[in-house]
């Protein structure tokens, strides 16, 4: 039986672009959010609200989740008003949110006593791709589940991996995150370091994007990171926690990760400056502060030319 009828859960960054693109693929939609304004904004395009969990779960062939972390998905599946008081047998939810591998493992096993099925599908990419669908979703759970939720993945996303059993794809989001975090700590330095020596931004800018140490990130917030404009993407507070988990991961594994310890010190050092809701490449900041580099209020990625 094909998936018609879906419920989201969490109308945020992410569940906002996945239910707009669910809609306008013909899916019958369902939407819980505690920001009323999240689920209204949505109803012009045919999302249908509801006030509680549970009633997200009456009637829908698939639960969606888009969720800030794991005491809000476990209150929101296991919780008085919760998924499980309105989803009978049969049920499949689906968890993009990024959580503890451990904790979605041990979700799984519980539900399937239930007679539920559980995946975890996190996502690779930010909300600016989201909204376009140029999104990566990581699925893990059984293989005959995920070949149910796949074609609907694959409305919304541009690519959809199985990566194997419940707690392996959170797992794979961690590394992502990691690698992610890891990347964007090697350009801030390397960009104050060039701004420290008096380099013409354009001009190592274009050279960092067009050479071999070019990435995505730098591509897409680099412009952004010189010029001072630090409006969320992928805020400090999100990365507090979600590299907090993969050292977490990484300490119950017996792994070392030394580089990443030491960039989630200047993620909680922006954290405890008040700047939670800025992106999270404004520890660039902190960089300048202990370069000894005076940041004016607005800085033009190129100097201004002597008349």
């Amino acid at each position: 039986m094909s998936i018609k009828n879906i419920s989201i859960i969490g109308l945020g960054a992410m569940g906002t672009p996945i239910s707009s693109l669910l809609l306008k693929a013909g899916y019958y939609v369902t939407g819980f959010d505690i920001i009323e304004k999240r689920m209204s904004n949505l109803v012009p395009l045919g999302l249908t609200p509801v006030k509680f969990p549970k009633e997200a779960a009456d009637g829908a062939d698939l639960i969606m989740l888009s969720l800030p972390n794991w005491d809000i998905v476990r209150e929101v599946v296991e919780g008085k008003e919760g998924i499980l008081a309105g989803a009978p047998k049969g049920k499949i939810i689906v968890d993009t949110s990024t959580v503890p591998p451990w904790e979605t493992k041990a979700m799984a096993e519980r539900l399937a006593k239930k007679g539920i099925d559980w995946m975890d599908v996190p996502i690779s990419g930010s909300s600016a791709q989201a909204r376009v669908g140029n999104m990566v979703f990581m699925a893990g759970g059984k293989k005959p589940v995920f070949n149910k939720v796949k074609p609907v993945l694959d409305k919304v996303g541009k690519k959809t991996v199985y990566v194997g059993k419940n707690g392996d794809a959170a797992m794979l989001k961690l590394v992502v995150n990691q690698t992610l975090f890891l990347n964007q700590a090697a350009a801030i330095e390397g960009l104050v370091l060039g701004i420290k020596a008096g380099l013409e931004p354009d001009i190592m800018l274009d050279v960092l994007i067009s050479g071999a140490a070019g990435s995505d990130l730098i591509a897409a917030r680099g412009k952004d990171m010189l010029r001072g404009n630090f409006k969320a993407k992928g805020p400090v507070w999100l990365a507090v926690k979600d590299l907090g988990l993969a050292l977490e991961s990484a300490k119950k594994l017996g792994v070392v990760l030394p580089i990443a310890g030491l960039y989630h010190q200047i993620l909680l050092k922006a954290h405890y400056c008040g700047w939670d809701q800025s992106d999270a490449t404004v520890v660039l900041k902190i960089y300048e502060q202990l370069a000894g580099i005076k940041r004016k209020a607005k800085r033009s990625s190129s100097r201004k030319r002597k008349k």
